[in-house]
């Protein structure tokens, strides 16, 4: 059965709106409250603070760049889920520096979630064991898990506290939701290849530093000039890394996308890791294809049955290709939903199974899940 959620949106950066949307899904009977907000609202974290240490209530969720509500995108405001069921909220702080530790670390702290098969991810963005985190995670847990999820922090890459937990806002953190319910979800991006494959020679986790051992930003210019009319200006990494990620072919043909996130001119930054020795590719799509993706993976999930909560992670980078024309692709994503209000975020990055099963973090995706 679809799980009950109650839903308070506000498009209001006020920290009192906020308390009063969690007070009245509270009373309301709920028992979990999922928390989603704007980076921009800026609350006061001792403020903050004072808030959400009232509450007996389990407290979960993350600020993040933009929520999405309906067939919009917000960059203040809040929305506030109260959820009719008891969840398991796990906080994974203090990550340790060696992956080793980091493993031990996870499976001591999984056991109290062992049972649980469902899971909502949210992850600080700009902790640097993230997605091994996610790697360890799924492999402790066992194969047929699902999960839904993504990265929270904001534009400017710079730590922020962004988790909510009962304590406060906290920061450098993964945090781990376990359902007592299915959750069923589906991917998609849009992008094809337009160039490759590159042998990545030189990486170290996020950063791709050689490929055909050569300088990776050297490279990724040179393939980018090519494909246009025009110089390129000294400044034109921003404007073209969103349009011309990154891609890695996975063993059973799907493209997991790597989305550049700046450069010092020799190496480019990615959000998720690029593995030495893999083979990538640069990738193009447009508004189209990317809306027509998103359109198969909400009909995917309204094909497995009735949504009561649709949750939505959706990934930042689409929020600034689409810039005013978001709305066409959230509106499909709405639309095989008539009785559901979607609910979701512009996120730094996504987390879901992907075709064989595995949990990974993706990037400039649609990641749905409904529960």
């Amino acid at each position: 059965m679809p799980t009950a959620s109650i839903i308070k949106f506000t498009d209001s950066s006020s920290l009192s709106e906020l308390n009063k949307a969690i007070d009245s899904v509270i009373e309301e009977g709920a028992k979990t409250v999922l928390l989603l907000t704007c980076i921009d609202n800026n609350y006061n974290q001792e403020k903050s603070k004072k808030v959400l240490q009232q509450y007996t209530v389990s407290l979960c969720g993350a600020v993040f760049p933009k929520i999405i509500y309906k067939n919009k995108s917000y960059s203040q405001g809040a929305i506030v889920l109260g959820l009719m069921v008891h969840c398991k909220v796990v906080n994974y702080s203090m990550l340790a520096d060696s992956d080793a530790d980091l493993k031990s670390y996870i499976q001591l702290k999984s056991q109290q979630i062992e049972n649980y098969q469902n899971f909502i991810i949210i992850s600080d963005a700009f902790c640097n064991q993230c997605e091994n985190f996610t790697d360890h995670f799924y492999d402790y847990m066992g194969s047929g898990i699902s999960a839904i999820g993504g990265g929270a922090g904001s534009l400017d890459l710079l730590p922020h506290p962004v988790i909510f937990t009962n304590q406060g806002l906290i920061s450098n953190a993964t945090q781990v939701i376990a359902l007592p319910c299915p959750i069923t979800n589906s991917i998609a991006h849009g992008w094809e290849i337009l160039e490759g494959p590159y042998l990545v020679t030189s990486s170290e986790g996020h950063y791709v530093h050689s490929l055909n051992y050569r300088p990776t930003f050297e490279l990724y210019k040179e393939i980018i000039q090519n494909k246009i009319d025009y110089p390129l200006e000294d400044d034109f990494f921003n404007e073209y890394a969103k349009r011309f990620p990154l891609g890695i072919m996975s063993l059973d043909g799907d493209i997991l996308v790597r989305d550049s996130l700046q450069t010092n001119g020799a190496y480019l930054e990615c959000v998720g890791n690029v593995p030495m020795n893999s083979m990538v590719y640069l990738l193009h799509s447009d508004l189209h294809k990317m809306t027509l993706a998103s359109e198969k993976a909400a009909q995917e999930v309204a094909r497995k049955g009735v949504a009561n909560t649709l949750l939505l992670f959706d990934c930042v980078t689409r929020d600034l290709l689409f810039g005013e024309n978001i709305s066409d692709e959230l509106e499909v994503i709405q639309r095989p939903f008539p009785n559901t209000r979607l609910v979701g975020v512009m996120a730094l990055g996504e987390i879901a199974n992907t075709t064989n099963g595995s949990i990974r973090l993706l990037n400039k995706s649609t990641v749905l899940g409904s529960f």
